[in-house]
């Protein structure tokens, strides 16, 4: 599950747009990786006043 950090329009189906705010939590799918790179969600818990991850969260990559 991913927690939003800044509020999206988001359509899991392709028709059906739901508006997501700051605290939702989501399975996004294939699309987590890129929401967390553009800084839309986390996939770790966060403090959502400093927007800060609580807990380190696991870098990917080479």
């Amino acid at each position: 599950m991913a927690v939003v950090l800044k509020p999206f329009d988001y359509a899991s189906d392709g028709f059906t747009v739901e508006h997501l705010n700051e605290g939702d939590e989501r399975d996004f799918g294939a699309a987590t990786d890129g929401l967390v790179a553009e800084g839309f969600v986390s996939e770790g818990d966060v403090d959502l006043d400093g927007e800060t991850p609580v807990s380190p969260l696991k870098k990917r990559g080479k």
